[in-house]
């Protein structure tokens, strides 16, 4: 399988600490059958501040390093991007890295709370430059728990959504995994991923992630999320977005 979105590079953010630890949790994905992975270290978060050249000479080691020790994974460029007002400026002067670094789809992350005001017109912004944002972990932000229809004009306008696999099997807790079936069952996740941290905080877990999603969505609808999704992003191409399913209107009761 593959996954977009996981913070493997050694000691550039909340990932593993040194190269031993990034190879530990890289022969976690490969029981977990991950052979391609996205690193995706964190940008314009105000607290790592990894530059683009950092996160390039970082997957050039770490390939190099699993090369060493016969681990058959394959790790491409990425970033996750804080959703800030000037990300597109960023983007357009070529500081932020996109999937596999081809310009095509880039990880924007959310805050935890809310959902920034000008979201909207901030993925206008980013697809005015051919970048299509995928927005990640959604579930786990309390605006889109309280109302997940706050993402259907982002999916509508073009965005995507990618949900971690944590989620999916309750390891966020009952209400980030209540929002991310939501998401699920009404077509509003294009995606899922790891965002796997370490050992011990955020292990790979896509998995049994894809059984769960398997067993609400069918194998169909869960092989776009899981195989055929996630092999068009790594290779630039187009991912299709299914029209959001509405949810149903309530019952309303009249007494006489």
């Amino acid at each position: 399988m593959i996954d977009v979105h996981a913070h493997v590079l050694p000691g550039l953010d909340d990932g593993p600490a040194n190269m031993g630890d990034a190879l530990a949790l890289v022969r976690a994905a490969v029981e977990d059958h991950i052979d391609t992975i996205v690193a995706t270290p964190h940008m314009l978060d105000g607290i790592y501040n990894v530059a683009r050249e950092e996160i390039f000479a970082g997957v050039a080691e770490l390939n190099e390093a699993l090369d060493e020790h016969g681990l058959g994974v394959t790790i491409l460029a990425g970033a996750d991007v804080r959703a800030e007002a000037d990300a597109p400026d960023v983007l357009r002067e070529g500081g932020l890295v996109t999937i596999a670094d081809l310009g095509k789809h880039m990880i924007l992350e959310l805050p935890q709370d809310v959902v920034p005001r000008e979201l909207d017109q901030l993925l206008f912004n980013i697809q005015l430059q051919g970048v299509r944002p995928i927005i990640s972990h959604p579930e786990r932000n309390r605006t889109i728990q309280e109302d997940p229809d706050e993402l259907i004009p982002l999916v509508q306008a073009g965005g995507l959504v990618q949900i971690t696999a944590a989620s999916v099997v309750g390891e966020f807790g009952r209400h980030v995994q209540a929002c991310a079936e939501t998401l699920l069952e009404r077509r509003l996740a294009h995606l899922v991923a790891t965002d796997m941290h370490g050992l011990r905080a955020r292990s790979p877990k896509l998995s049994p992630a894809a059984a769960r999603i398997t067993e609400l969505l069918g194998e169909e609808v869960a092989n776009d999320i899981l195989e055929k999704n996630p092999e068009n992003v790594i290779h630039g191409r187009y991912v299709h977005a299914p029209e959001p399913v509405m949810p149903k209107p309530r019952k309303r009761w009249f007494f006489w």
